[in-house]
C-alpha cells in the first residue's frame, strides 16, 4: 500500500488491456469424426425400421381385408384348465367389445367374424362365451353377426353370452339367440328398438347469412337434410322403414328367448334395464361372472377336461416397437372415428345415450 500523502486507493487506476485488443471465445469443439459415422448410421437404421414398419402394416392390413376371413389373424392365448393334447375339449372366448358396424371384412363386425370361424375351424372348441359390452351399432352390421352366430350353432357348437357393462340394443340383437345369456349384475342392457336421427341447422344458416341451394332430381332426394324441416310425407316415409326394422328384431327377440308377443311387447319400449330387471323379464337366464359363464360352457360341451382359452388380435409391428396399442392418442381418434361412423345418417340398432 502506497502511503503517499494525497494517494487514494480507491481511485487507483486498474491496469487495461491494450487498446484494439478484442477476446473471442474458443469455437465450440466439433465432434470427433468417428461419433458422425455412429450418428448417420443409427439414423439410417432408425429410417429403415420405420419404413419397413409402415410397409409391413399396410401388408398386413391388405391382408386382412381384402382377402376375407383370415383365421390365421387370431391368436390364442390360454387363460386357465389342462391345455395342449391333455384337455379333451375348448371353450373359446369370442370378445364384442365394440360398437358393432361394418362388414363380414371390414370394422368390428370382420373381427367378430375372424373369432368365430377360428373357433369353427378348431374341432376341439365346443362352445364359445360371446363376451360382449357393447351399446350395438348398424342395423344390417347386427343383423351379419346375428346370423353369423346362429350358424356357428348349426354346426353343433354351443353360444353363451356373457353381458358386461353393456349389451344394449344391436348388443343385445346378437346375443338373443345364444344357448344361455349370463349378465353381470351391474349390467345394462335391452334397449330394444330402432333409431335414426339427423340435425336441422337451418336456423343457424339463418342467423349467419347462409342459404343452402339444393337441386334434386325427385321430391325425396335429399331425405334427411339438414339445411331443412322434415315433411310430413318424408316423416311416414321413414317412420314405415323404422316399424318394418323395429318388427324384425323383435321377431329375433321372440324366436331367440321364446317369449310370447305380449312379453316382446312389454320389454321392446326402448328401455334400458338392469341384470335383474332383465332377469324378470326373461331377457336373460341368470346373474353372475366370467367363472358361472364358464361353467355353463363346460355344461354346454358335455365335459369337464376342458381348456378355456380368449381370442386377441396379434400386434402389429408397430405395436412391437412403438407401443401403439397404449398410445392415448390413439386410442381417442380410433374412438373418435367410431362416434363419426354411427352418426352418419342411417338406421341403427344402437343405445345412443353412451
Amino acid at each position: 500500500m502506497d502511503n503517499t500523502p494525497g494517494f487514494d486507493a480507491a481511485t487507483q487506476q486498474q491496469p487495461q488491456p491494450p487498446q484494439g485488443l478484442h477476446i473471442r471465445p474458443l469455437p465450440p469443439r466439433k465432434p470427433s469424426g468417428a461419433w458422425r459415422v455412429v450418428r448417420w448410421i443409427l439414423f439410417i437404421v432408425v429410417t429403415v425400421v420405420c419404413a419397413l414398419s409402415v410397409l409391413v402394416n399396410f401388408v398386413l392390413s391388405a391382408g386382412l381385408t381384402g382377402g376375407g376371413v383370415r383365421a390365421e389373424k387370431v391368436n390364442e392365448r390360454h387363460l386357465f384348465g389342462p391345455s395342449g393334447m391333455s384337455a379333451s375339449a375348448k371353450v373359446a372366448v369370442v370378445t364384442v367389445d365394440d360398437i358393432i358396424t361394418g362388414t363380414e371384412e371390414t370394422g368390428a363386425t370382420a373381427w367378430i367374424f375372424q373369432q368365430l370361424k377360428r373357433a369353427e375351424d378348431d374341432g376341439k372348441v365346443k362352445a364359445i362365451i360371446l363376451d360382449v359390452n357393447s351399446p350395438g351399432g348398424g342395423i344390417t352390421a347386427s343383423d351379419i353377426v346375428h346370423e353369423r352366430v346362429k350358424k356357428f350353432q348349426k354346426r353343433g357348437k354351443k353360444v353363451i353370452v356373457l353381458m358386461r357393462d353393456v349389451a344394449a340394443s344391436g348388443a343385445y340383437y346378437i346375443s338373443a339367440s345364444a344357448d344361455e345369456i349370463v349378465a353381470h349384475p351391474t349390467t345394462i342392457t335391452g334397449s330394444i328398438g330402432v333409431i335414426v336421427s339427423s340435425f336441422n341447422i337451418e336456423g343457424l344458416f339463418g342467423k349467419i347469412g347462409v342459404e343452402a341451394v339444393v337441386f334434386k332430381s325427385a321430391p325425396y332426394k335429399d331425405l334427411l337434410s339438414p339445411y331443412r324441416p322434415v315433411t310430413p310425407e318424408e316423416s311416414a316415409i321413414l317412420q314405415g322403414i323404422v316399424d318394418k326394422m323395429f318388427a324384425r328384431f323383435k321377431e329375433i327377440v321372440a324366436e331367440g328367448r321364446s317369449l310370447t308377443e305380449d312379453e316382446v311387447d312389454a320389454v321392446s319400449n326402448g328401455a334400458i334395464f338392469t341384470a335383474q330387471e332383465a332377469l324378470d323379464r326373461k331377457l336373460i337366464d341368470s346373474i353372475g361372472y366370467f367363472d358361472d359363464a364358464v361353467t355353463s360352457a363346460r355344461k354346454a360341451a358335455g365335459t369337464t377336461n376342458i381348456e378355456v382359452v380368449r381370442y386377441e388380435k396379434p400386434p402389429t409391428l408397430m405395436d412391437v416397437l412403438f407401443s401403439s396399442k397404449t398410445d392415448a392418442a390413439g386410442d381417442l381418434t380410433e374412438e373418435m372415428a367410431k362416434l363419426v361412423e354411427t352418426r352418419r345418417p342411417g338406421f341403427y340398432y344402437l343405445w345412443p345415450g353412451p
